[in-house]
């Protein structure tokens, strides 16, 4: 069987690489264990969040599947952020962990151009430097121009409940044995990690009356750029908050033995930005409480996922301190929590491209990286789909710098860093945030989509719409001015008088001064200005007004970084020629091989005195104009 692209994997990033390839016309194959596990929610039943909204929406932008689905499956939504400003503002949505994959499959398993196989993959296949395709564990072979593996928690999974111990992917799925082997042969430097899950509760054994209800916000916007409104199939349900206490605490501290992760059972590397129960219990000894969150995974099932309380412990611990928590004193252990340990692949191996540097042709996504979460995979996953393809068609890459997403910030971090425990996204992690918000991820994107070939007509023809709307609101608000003579209608709206002659757009940059007022300035002084009827696009116009010091200042430095990303290091330089470069960094730019003078600037260790005799060598070696 030939095919120009092959996916190992149909998770999240799996899911969206596959999709992606297919979308842009070539022939494309995904490869999974089980038809029936597409698009499966194996952990928590969110989308978004903090960061990780950003890269749902982002995702979307790019022509993804990640946030129509949840448009439509979602049971529960809220805007997240809002005490901080709009660089942090996004949505996070619980999604049922039926209707998802089952709306996902229904997608893929439909998506003309692809095709999808039912089988554990064994070997990668290779000619010389080059992936030439897989082989199957019944021996076929298949053979293809890319390779993208989105292998998730399979490759030697070991699951952990306590002292059992199960070789498993999650809980379900088998894992994958020989696949680890095949692709170490490569030189591919592979690691342990560990993640977890929480225990699953009965919903009817709860005493709701002791917690704190969230209501949904079913105005707070969608994921998807599609859509005008959210498609929910039945009224969105609440969560519920309630928080650990000093007695279940006691119960964690004096049974740390049943823990897998303390006892030594588990080697792999926990994430610092999620720990379980117990690592929270001993690392943060000072707290007393920590917040546990009850989410609904389906519309109308039993089970509870307990946010908040991801945990290796054994069942009876994982029962007896459920039960210390305010509303789950009676409560029904459906399922128990466990932990599960990988193999995962060193990133510092990959160009920005998520291509390897071991084995042309051949992608790595999601989890395998060293990632975390739904939506850093799904991210990897619709920039290795992207540039796989354009691979097979030898095209060049696309780059996604970190300046222009989230995705790109994620990717290079990965690249120029590396990880040394389960990487999460943070807004912290980007330098140039308030140019990379929720609300403007389409505007960053969307071109790239409509470039390589995956944005519909559909969605480009709402982006224009979009964007000319957002135009003509600041071109009329720019035209519409106040003087000082203007003393009198400012007072009125308790405004004080303006010094100069000023336009309505430029007065918002006062700290008094919505949207809302400045339409009411407008009409105060006769210039009644009509604002557009989309509503994301009058968000934008306010934005844009408000910040708009900021973010020139902002793109300013953005440009200033990009003439260090212009500079290009050839693949095959020498870095043990250039004189008087440090060991450290001779080391470290000899074994990650940035691909520019920006990458190189950003790995950690090497000096700006280093980076100066690079770019001196690189003048006098290639007649560069740098």
């Amino acid at each position: 069987m030939q095919f120009d692209v092959i996916v190992v994997g149909a998770g999240h990033a799996g899911i969206e690489a596959a999709l992606s390839a297919s979308r842009m016309g070539l022939k494309v194959v995904c490869i999974t264990m089980r038809k029936d596990r597409i698009g499966h929610l194996p952990c928590n039943c969110s989308v978004g969040g903090p960061a990780k909204g950003h890269m749902a929406r982002e995702v979307d932008a790019l022509g993804g599947q990640m946030g129509v689905t949840t448009d439509y499956a979602l049971t529960h939504i809220r805007r997240v952020g809002t005490g901080r400003g709009p660089a942090v503002q996004t949505l996070r949505a619980h999604v049922c962990k039926n209707l998802y994959p089952q709306l996902m499959q229904e997608v893929f398993l439909n998506q003309k151009n692809l095709t999808v196989i039912e089988a554990p993959v064994e070997k990668v296949l290779s000619s010389g430097d080059s992936v030439i395709g897989v082989e199957l564990a019944d021996g076929t072979k298949i053979l293809s121009q890319s390779l993208v593996l989105t292998t998730g928690t399979f490759l030697n999974g070991l699951c952990h409940e306590g002292k059992i111990q199960t070789v498993a992917a999650r809980h379900g799925d088998q894992a994958s044995v020989g696949l680890s082997a095949s692709i170490a042969n490569f030189g591919i430097r592979l690691r342990r990690f560990k993640t977890g899950t929480t225990p699953r509760v009965a919903k009817s054994s709860i005493d709701f009356s002791k917690t704190l209800e969230m209501e949904s916000e079913p105005d707070c916007g969608t994921m998807s750029f599609l859509h005008d409104k959210l498609h929910p199939q039945h009224d969105l349900l609440p969560c519920w908050q309630t928080h650990t206490n000093l007695n279940t605490h006691e119960i964690i501290q004096a049974n740390l033995t049943e823990s897998a992760m303390y006892s030594g059972q588990i080697n792999g590397v926990g994430p610092r930005y999620c720990p379980s129960i117990e690592d929270k219990i001993v690392r943060f000894a000072d707290k007393n409480t920590h917040p546990v969150f009850l989410e609904q995974e389906t519309w109308t099932d039993e089970e509870m996922y307990v946010q908040g309380v991801s945990t290796s412990l054994s069942a009876w611990v994982q029962e007896a301190l459920l039960k210390t928590i305010p509303g789950m004193e009676n409560v029904v252990m459906l399922r128990p929590g466990y932990a599960v340990e990988y193999d995962m692949a060193d990133p510092l191996q990959l160009t920005p491209h998520l291509m390897s540097k071991q084995l042309k042709g051949l992608f790595l996504a999601g989890q395998l990286n060293g990632t975390s979460g739904y939506e850093e995979a799904a991210g990897q996953g619709i920039l290795a789909g992207i540039n796989a393809a354009r691979f097979a068609q030898n095209e060049s890459p696309i780059d996604f710098p970190r300046t222009n997403s989230f995705i790109g910030v994620m990717v290079d971090d990965l690249t120029t860093k590396g990880v040394e425990d389960p990487y999460r996204m943070l807004t912290a992690r980007a330098e140039h945030r308030l140019l990379l918000r929720h609300d403007n991820a389409d505007e960053r994107l969307t071109p790239i989509s409509r470039q390589v070939g995956l944005c519909s007509d559909e969605r480009w023809q709402r982006f224009e719409e979009k964007q000319e709307q957002i135009a003509k609101g600041i071109y009329d608000l720019s035209n519409a001015y106040v003087s000082p003579a203007h003393e009198a209608e400012l007072a009125e709206l308790n405004l004080a008088p303006a010094k100069d002659k000023i336009s309505i757009y430029d007065l918002m940059r006062r700290p008094d001064v919505s949207l809302s007022v400045a339409l009411q300035v407008a009409e105060k002084t006769s210039q009644p200005i009509d604002m557009p009827t989309n509503r994301e696009a009058v968000e934008q116009i306010e934005l844009r007004a408000i910040y708009s010091g900021y973010v020139v200042q902002q793109e300013r430095m953005v440009k200033q970084a990009a003439k260090m990303e212009y500079v290009k290091i050839p693949s095959d330089w020498d870095y043990e020629a250039v004189n008087g470069l440090s060991y450290e960094s001779r080391e470290k730019l000899g074994r990650i091989r940035p691909v520019s003078i920006g990458q190189a600037s950003r790995i950690p260790g090497v000096r700006p005195t280093d980076i100066a005799l690079l770019v001196g060598h690189l003048k006098g070696k290639m007649g560069a104009n740098l």
